[in-house]
């Protein structure tokens, strides 16, 4: 970092990582951009089209088995809906394939540790303890000839309490926090109330509502019917 053709610091990585970032950037005045990781929320409305919307939302927290920062991990679904589109996840998430990452027939690949994938139990079984409803996954994975693999099953986590670490801090694997909401307002209001705001969606037939709540939502990415 101290080299004199070094122009500028950009890094992705835990707080941890960023605080050192920082640090060591400081005294030289190194422009620093720095991706700390995200809890991203998309949010539902009644006149989303399901299949869709399930599309969206197993792009959202299934791809590299949930290990991407701008992962939307939290659902907010508007209530009159909420039982259809949380039915139709738990059979989409149900078909999914564990396995093998260089397999084509493989959806769900390892996470990165034997550690990473303990702390991804604990905070599904915390999250059960504080009242949220296990509706799919939750558990270690063994595949057939990776028994030595990190695998973890998607997990869909309902009626996450707003208070549950589950909801509020990134888990960092394939885990979906479901909350209802009854009103625009009350999404909005759920989907700011995090530290982070690196990215989240807005799925909606209605194209001045997706733009109309894009613009309410505090985070440097606002996705619209896409994720």
């Amino acid at each position: 970092l101290a080299h004199a053709r070094v122009a500028k610091l950009s890094l992705t990585g835990s707080d941890a990582a960023g605080v050192l970032a920082l640090r060591a950037a400081a005294p030289l005045l190194r422009p620093t951009s720095l991706e700390l990781g995200g809890k991203g929320a998309m949010i539902v409305f009644e006149d989303a089209g399901m299949p869709a919307a399930v599309h969206w939302l197993l792009a959202g927290f299934v791809a590299n088995a949930g290990q991407v920062c701008s992962a939307t991990s939290r659902l907010l679904v508007h209530r009159p809906i909420a039982r259809a589109l949380v039915d139709a996840l738990a059979d989409a998430v149900s078909a999914l394939v564990v396995g093998d990452p260089l397999s084509a027939q493989t959806d769900v690949g390892p996470v990165i540790s034997h550690e990473r994938r303990g702390a991804i139990v604990a905070a599904v079984r915390a999250a059960a303890a504080a009242g949220a409803t296990v509706i799919a996954g939750g558990e270690p994975v063994s595949v057939p000839g990776l028994e030595g693999g990190f695998y973890v099953a998607p997990t869909l986590l309902a009626d996450v309490p707003s208070d549950c670490a589950a909801w509020t801090d990134e888990i960092f694997g394939p885990v979906l926090a479901i909350r209802a909401f009854e009103t625009e307002e009350e999404a909005v209001r759920l989907a700011n109330d995090s530290p982070y705001g690196l990215a989240h969606a807005v799925i909606s037939a209605d194209a001045a509502r997706c733009e109309r709540v894009g613009a309410a939502l505090d985070a440097g990415t606002v996705w619209l019917n896409c994720a």
